[in-house]
């Protein structure tokens, strides 16, 4: 029973670190309930002026209601970053990409990984540029700002 426990208290332990890596569990796991996907939250009820990200209630100081609301010091700045980009993306990965891959956090945590600085396919060794050239069915325009958002998302989720 001793060993049932410590391991159980491990596990806990191991998930909340896990968790405060990636952003995107942390929202699943403590914000989804009450405010949906965090991509369309941001869409919806945030805004972006003179690059400063703005809640439709807090205009004024939006990382010290997210400190009262929840979240701890050291995740304020990198959930404000991760909720500013996803409010000034289009949801292109939604749109094209959701129906076979899933999330674009299940996929990065998945399927990608950073090799040499270029962001490429886990299991085809593959470039994600130049995959997507011929995949997804993006127009030439889309790919480098799909690339982009992937490679985000990866360090969003603790990728690298």
């Amino acid at each position: 029973m001793r060993f049932f426990l410590a391991f159980a208290a491990a596990a806990a332990l191991c998930s909340a670190a896990h968790a405060a890596t990636d952003l995107h569990n942390y929202w699943d796991s403590r914000c989804r309930e009450c405010h949906g996907e965090s991509a369309a939250f941001a869409r919806s009820t945030l805004s972006v002026e003179a690059g400063r990200l703005l809640g439709r209630h807090h205009r004024d100081d939006l990382a010290t209601f997210l400190r009262q609301h929840y979240l701890s010091d050291d995740l304020v700045a990198p959930v404000l970053q991760m909720l500013q980009a996803q409010a000034t993306t289009s949801p292109v990965f939604k749109d094209k990409c959701a129906g076979c891959h899933g999330s674009a956090s299940q996929f990065a945590r998945e399927s990608l990984v950073m090799r040499d600085g270029v962001l490429t396919g886990r299991a085809s060794g593959r470039p994600v540029r130049e995959y997507l050239q011929r995949h997804g069915k993006l127009a030439p325009e889309q790919v480098g700002p799909m690339v982009a958002t992937l490679e985000r998302v990866l360090g969003e989720v603790g990728g690298r």
